[in-house]
């Protein structure tokens, strides 16, 4: 007699209990979703036109019924379906990402990557290293791999990021390996690198001209990463790259010959071996015992002694008329220098290492 009652009264405390509380928290048979619904409800929702089988627990605007959460609780960056998980305007969660936390703080990102951004069954660890090979905050969301005073930014920077610009994309540039032309203009103010170095470039704009370029430790990744994966100035899609050629400069390719000078220089020049009898690889009198001895594979401590002071970062350094500048007498050197259109002719003396070096009609070629 009391039979029917009881059930109705049990199904109904099911059914109840299967709609109070749909999320990761919902171990039991008994509730309206598995286990491990939080992880994969995602396919389901989209699968159902309008949200039709979730408004019937979760309200008709999705904002929580009785006891039902809201799916607001976790699209927080919603209002209105359809759900995202990130905000419509990213373009890319990995990028756009660092903006939004600059300016709104990270609680947003705890309904997903957990109340302390560690990470949960949905979404990784923001403390990772890297994610799908990207980087990440190892020491956390907030922290950075440099110092944050005003001294780095305003110039101590530079050495990280001449030796390595890979080390600066991790944070301030967008995703992209060799021949991908990446902007550097993420984070610092909502500009990045290109706040202060302008449009398109991650590095000073007169690198080439300045000390600093010839002494990049990783050029295989960080040069080719807008000059091209050959330092030809082609991006891998075969269009131009935000960076010039390379071999503009370089008679050979650096990427053949990354280090020192020789992708146009031999040591002494010889007329041979990489770039041949192309300016400024002549032999002339470069191989004379007394010049030979005094050059080193530092061209400031050598080349600098007879050309113009030029360095290895000046204008004159690219000065590719015929025929290269030099500048004497330099110290207590009396040589003076004539060219003839064809041949350069010495008169004097050069003291080196102690020794008076007579060039009286000495002729380069």
């Amino acid at each position: 007699m009391c039979k029917l009652p009881f059930l109705v009264l049990l199904a109904s405390t099911l059914f109840l209990g299967a709609c109070s509380s749909g999320g990761s928290d919902s171990p039991v048979d008994t509730n309206a979703h598995p286990q491990s619904w939080f992880s994969s409800h995602s396919e389901a929702a989209l699968a159902s036109a309008d949200y039709t089988d979730c408004v019937s627990c979760h309200g008709a605007d999705l904002s929580g019924s009785g006891d039902v959460v809201s799916c607001y609780s976790c699209h927080a960056f919603n209002t209105a379906p359809p759900l995202l998980i990130h905000p419509s305007s990213w373009a890319s969660s990995y990028i756009d990402h660092r903006s939004y936390a600059d300016t709104d703080g990270f609680k947003p990102c705890a309904a997903c990557h957990g109340q302390d951004l560690r990470g949960r069954t949905p979404a990784p660890s923001c403390f990772s290293a890297n994610f799908n090979g990207a980087a990440c905050h190892p020491d956390g969301p907030g922290e950075a791999p440099h110092d944050l005073g005003d001294s780095y930014r305003n110039g101590g920077h530079g050495l990280e990021a001449k030796a390595d610009l890979t080390f600066c994309q991790g944070c301030h540039g967008e995703l992209g390996g060799p021949g991908t032309s990446p902007r550097f203009n993420l984070g610092i103010d909502g500009q990045g690198c290109e706040g202060c170095h302008g449009l398109n470039y991650g590095h000073p704009q007169d690198w080439q001209g300045c000390t600093g370029h010839n002494a990049a430790d990783n050029v295989l990744n960080a040069c080719t990463l807008c000059h091209g994966e050959n330092l030809d100035g082609i991006n891998n899609d075969q269009t131009a790259s935000a960076g010039v050629s390379c071999q503009e400069c370089h008679s050979e390719s650096p990427v053949n010959y990354p280090t020192d000078c020789a992708s146009c220089h031999n040591l002494p020049p010889n007329n041979g071996a990489v770039v041949g009898d192309t300016n400024p690889n002549r032999k002339g009198q470069h191989d004379r015992i007394g010049h030979s001895r005094s050059i080193s594979s530092i061209p400031a401590e050598t080349c600098d002694r007879c050309h113009s002071s030029a360095g290895s970062c000046t204008d004159n350094h690219y000065d590719t008329d015929f025929p290269a500048d030099v500048n004497l007498p330099i110290g207590s050197d009396t040589i003076i220098p004539t060219w003839d259109g064809s041949n350069m002719t010495c008169n004097g003396s050069c003291h080196l290492n102690g020794y008076d070096y007579n060039h009286n009609n000495s002729t380069w070629y």
